[in-house]
């Protein structure tokens, strides 16, 4: 969930510092005032390319940063693979924009690339709008939003196609090499017999290169560590006056008292308690004196990192992994060198784990056809209420030709992988009489836009946006009315579980909202300023009833906001 963003620099908005809540935020303000300019903020969140025509005016750069709360294992993974230390459930996503052109990125306050970033922003920012294709025309995520929406049966069936396709080409790979220049295989012996070699001299040991780091830290910082403990031993139990004594005399001192005073009884125990602690605590911190170091001992720690990283960087894995790596080594060269005599065999476990894999994706292929029509059906019903009454949807599998494919459907060699071989094509009608097209060739920015917001309530159900933030820019463009109020419940429903952000000129969109700002411009000393703030309850109806009046807010249109305000809060309920 994105908890706070702040902007400093960034076009006509000198500063501003917004914390977002869960649910439904909304953004008002008229037009021209600087919404589309928090949009943009957020877009170079999500690994946006960005200009330095952005930087106010007078300013050598700006500063856009997100504090993204909440844990995802797959961002947590990719900052570890980056070398980026976690800093509990909160991620501190910065970018510097210099009117030089110089950009840099930085999370949690570490240097970054903007690849990282792009790669970060689908599980943290989702931005949705007329300016966008929202992702729709990529077949890869039309194929990830069907298996969506087949939930948890989507998820089983998809495994087993992925390791049957794992396991067919594992096989596929050694009867390659075994049918292949006999030179190839003798260099690829050659090279597994080296490397193996070389691993089993090293004998990394799982966990290994983490303690050396610490033990190197330890022996580098030795002096250091021994003159803070001897200083804290002195204060706890070694100096004159030291704590263990004085905690002790003042026991002795209430120990007479306690015999009449409860107050001095209970103050006896837990001093006596806090000696037992302290005593305790003392043993410790004895314990963990540095002794005197093996000679050489540091020499001896930076070399075995050396060749340890050495092979991190040859094989290019993590060094917790190299044991494994060893063993997986161990197991190809010991089956080249069985393949040598039984490619019969090989042949044949091949082929069969090729059935196999082709069994598990027809039926992975049957379930999305079914889940295609009820997508289908329950898209229609959520874009009846978005001004789409008439629009039609559907789901298309392809399967795309290869001639060197060895898997043939119907007698044509098809493409194939561990997501199975269909390729998913969402087709699109927004009127009557028009034909079925893909969805990115016939729909406008804003049909798109609705049709985005109604896949995500179709394929999630009730369960909201989960752990991305889905930003929505002007989603309701080009409706009113009725409709308006169905996009800002279909808004507030979405962000149940999770967070959306919206953009939106349509009071009837912004009465549902969870937390309601506004966007203002203004000029102060010849210069314009946007701000950026949250809106009290009385605010709210004042800002409500501006966006349905207009520039003249009446007695009668603060009471129609305040109905629209109480009549979107009995609905939620």
């Amino acid at each position: 969930m994105l908890a706070e963003l702040h902007l400093r620099n960034l076009a006509v908005l000198a500063g501003a510092n917004v914390e977002f809540g869960p649910g439904l935020n909304v953004l008002t303000g008229e037009t021209g005032a600087g919404k589309s300019i928090v949009v943009d903020g957020l877009a170079l969140l999500s690994g946006a390319r960005a200009s330095a025509e952005l930087v106010r005016a007078g300013a050598e750069q700006l500063l856009v940063t997100g504090i993204f709360r909440g844990r995802d294992p797959e961002v947590e993974a990719q900052l570890a693979a980056a070398g980026i230390e976690p800093e509990g459930d909160e991620l501190v996503v910065r970018r510097e924009i210099g009117r030089e052109g110089r950009n840099r990125v930085f999370l949690n306050d570490q240097p970054a690339t903007l690849r990282l970033l792009s790669e970060l922003a689908p599980r943290l920012l989702r931005l949705h709008g007329q300016r966008e294709e929202l992702g729709l025309a990529a077949p890869d995520l039309q194929r990830a939003w069907l298996d969506r929406s087949g939930g948890p049966a989507a998820a089983a069936l998809l495994a087993k196609v992925g390791e049957a396709f794992r396991g067919w080409r594992a096989l596929a790979a050694r009867l390659d090499l075994l049918r292949g220049d006999q030179r190839a295989r003798a260099e690829r012996l050659e090279l597994l017999r080296y490397q193996l070699a070389e691993l089993v001299r090293v004998n990394p040991g799982a966990g290994e290169e983490e303690e050396l780091h610490r033990e190197r830290e330890r022996l580098r910082h030795r002096e250091a560590i021994a003159r803070s403990l001897a200083a804290g031993l002195e204060l706890l139990a070694d100096g004159e006056g030291a704590a263990s004594d004085q905690l002790g005399a003042a026991r002795e001192a209430l120990r007479e008292a306690a015999r009449f005073e409860p107050a001095a009884a209970g103050a006896e125990r837990l001093l006596t308690e806090t000696l037992a602690l302290l005593a305790e605590q003392v043993r410790e911190l004895r314990a963990a004196l540095p002794a005197d170091d093996e000679p050489g001992r540091l020499d001896r720690v930076e070399e075995r990192l050396f060749e340890l990283e050495r092979l991190v960087r040859r094989h290019a894995v993590p060094a917790d992994t190299l044991p494994e790596l060893r063993q997986r080594l161990a197991r190809e060269l010991e089956q080249l060198g069985e393949d040598e005599g039984n490619r019969e065999g090989l042949e044949a476990a091949c082929a069969e784990a090729l059935a196999g894999f082709a069994a598990a994706a027809a039926a992975l292929s049957r379930a999305r056809a079914d889940w295609g029509e009820e997508l289908a059906r329950a898209l229609a019903r959520e874009l009846a209420d978005l001004a789409l009454p008439r629009a039609r949807f559907a789901v298309r599998l392809e399967r795309r030709p290869a001639a060197d494919s060895p898997l043939a459907l119907e007698g044509r060699p098809i493409d194939f992988g561990p997501l199975g071989y269909d390729s998913v094509v969402f087709e699109f009608s927004p009127n009557p009489g028009e034909g079925l097209r893909p969805l990115a060739r016939i729909a406008s920015g804003g049909e798109l836009s609705r049709v985005y917001l109604a896949l995500q309530l179709a394929a999630r159900g009730e369960e909201g946006a989960g752990g991305a933030t889905l930003v929505f820019d002007e989603v309701d463009a080009g409706i009113g009315g009725a409709q308006a109020a169905a996009v800002g419940r279909k808004l507030q429903r979405l962000a149940t579980h999770g967070q959306s952000l919206a953009v939106t000129h349509l009071p009837q969109v912004a009465s549902h909202a969870d937390r309601h700002f506004l966007v203002e411009k203004r000029v102060r000393q010849g210069r314009t300023f946007a701000e950026v703030r949250l809106l009290t309850e009385e605010e709210r109806i004042e800002e409500l009833a501006r966006m349905l009046g207009g520039a003249r807010v009446t007695a009668s249109s603060r009471a129609h906001a305040a109905e629209l305000l109480a009549g979107a809060r009995r609905r939620e309920r």
